[in-house]
Parts: C-alpha cells; sequence; structure tokens
C-alpha cells in the first residue's frame, strides 16, 4: 500500500460504521447477545454481575480464571492461583487491589478446533461490541469485592482498534443516559485529531451508591502521524483510541 492510498484509522465508512456501532453498543449491552446465542446453557457470569461486597473466595473461578495482579490496562502481572490470594498484589493509592482475569473460553477453543467461524465469534467473550478488552476487579484489604474495570486493548488490530473509542457509548448506555457529567479535555502538546476527530472525554455518574467513571480517546499522541515523516511511509497502529470504565463503591472512596 503507497502512501497515497494508506487511510487515516477508522476513516474508510466512517460514519455508516460509527451508526452501526452505536445501534448495536445500545441493543447488545456489553455483549450480552453472546451469551443468548447459547440457549442450551445457562449464560456465563460476566464482571458486571459481580455484586459489590461479593468476598472474593465466592467468585466463580470455572468462569473467571488465571487471576494475577492487574496493572491498570498493561498485561497481567505476577500470577497469583486464585482470587483468594489477593493480598500477593500491591495496593493502589485508594487501598484496593487490582485483580486481572479473563473469562474461561473453552468454548472459544472448541469452536476453533471445529472450523466454525460463527461459533467462534459467538463464544469468544473477550469482546465488548467487537473489541477485544482486559478484565479486573477492584478488591479491598477484606477480601471483598468493590469494583471493576473494562479497557479496551491496546494490542488490538489497527483496524480494529481505530474505533475503540465507541465502546464508551455502550459503557455509559449500561447505567441509563441520564446524570452524566462530562467533561472534554483540550489537545495536550503534540496531540492532533484522526480523520478530523479528537476524542478525549471523561464522564462520571453516581447512582445506587457507586461511582462510575467512563473515559474515551481517539488522537494522534505526540509524535504519532498517519505517514511516518523520516520516511514517507505509512504509520502502523500509532495513534490512541480506547474506552474504559471504573465503577467502584462511593463508601469505599470516601474511606
Amino acid at each position: 500500500m503507497t502512501s497515497a492510498q494508506h487511510r487515516e484509522p477508522g476513516s474508510h465508512n466512517a460514519p455508516r460504521r460509527n451508526t452501526d456501532l452505536m445501534a448495536m453498543g445500545l441493543a447488545l449491552i456489553l455483549g450480552g447477545a453472546s451469551a443468548a446465542a447459547a440457549p442450551r446453557q445457562q449464560p456465563s457470569p460476566k464482571i458486571w454481575d459481580v455484586q459489590l461486597g461479593t468476598p472474593v473466595g465466592e467468585l466463580p473461578e470455572e468462569a473467571f480464571v488465571d487471576p494475577a495482579c492487574g496493572t491498570n490496562g498493561g498485561p497481567p502481572g505476577l500470577l497469583i492461583g486464585s482470587f483468594e490470594q489477593f493480598e500477593r498484589c500491591r495496593p493502589e493509592s485508594s487501598g484496593l487491589r487490582e485483580i486481572w482475569f479473563r473469562y474461561d473460553d473453552e468454548e472459544e477453543y472448541i469452536a476453533r478446533a471445529a472450523r466454525d467461524p460463527d461459533a467462534v465469534a459467538r463464544n469468544n467473550a473477550m469482546l465488548v461490541l467487537g473489541q477485544p478488552v482486559i478484565l479486573s476487579l477492584l478488591v479491598d484489604r477484606s477480601g471483598l469485592a468493590q469494583g471493576y474495570r473494562i479497557i479496551t486493548d491496546p494490542h488490538a488490530d489497527e483496524e480494529l482498534r481505530a474505533n475503540a473509542y465507541m465502546v464508551a457509548i455502550t459503557f455509559k448506555a449500561r447505567f441509563g443516559a441520564d446524570n452524566w457529567a462530562c467533561a472534554d479535555a483540550p489537545p495536550a502538546q503534540g496531540e492532533t485529531p484522526i480523520a478530523g476527530t479528537f476524542v478525549k472525554q471523561e464522564c462520571r455518574k453516581v447512582a445506587d451508591g457507586r461511582q462510575i467513571t467512563v473515559e474515551s480517546r481517539h488522537y494522534y499522541k505526540a509524535g504519532q502521524a498517519l505517514i511516518d515523516p523520516n520516511t514517507g511511509r505509512p504509520t502502523v497502529n500509532q495513534f490512541e483510541s480506547s474506552a474504559r470504565i471504573q465503577l467502584v463503591g462511593v463508601d469505599v472512596l470516601s474511606k
């Protein structure tokens, strides 16, 4: 592909794609269609099913697997073997410990072995609105789950990741359209729009004793661009596009 042919991330059919994503987000509400596609089985528990104050010993370890110390959107840290080993992870400034995990992917592997792409798509549980995500629970010193984080994966394929910021619409939709307090930050030095679109937003809401924070990002960071100025060649995956949600009990934050 030549420089003239290289498109900015997400620019191809962007209006139609964004409209489709918004419609899917409101309909799926964090990928709920995956469970509906397999009526033979009980839906697997998801991160948003965990009630605040649940002891980590009661978490569904057959569904939430490979717990490790979380790194706030980065790769998993120290593997801890069991959620009950949460104290092996360093507490954050809030006093909570972030425990990374993933959903059990046995059904996905069965579908891959059968070479059934439709079944693979249905059973890939680590997706939200088609975006790979990173999951973690926030655990207090008493071993109680007091919140969670969901963050789009920064290592996803370029064409897919270009629309990761749109997942923020779905995150907010889960908690209703009203009473969000949103702030749009201006570009920092060197940050520029992607195809004319710059998004750097944080939204907060308090509901039912929970503080929910949703962030979305879509821009070139300082030093990033569509074309490398030194070589004149297209860059690869050199842009910011992400969404994240954090939910934490208000009582925990006030301590």
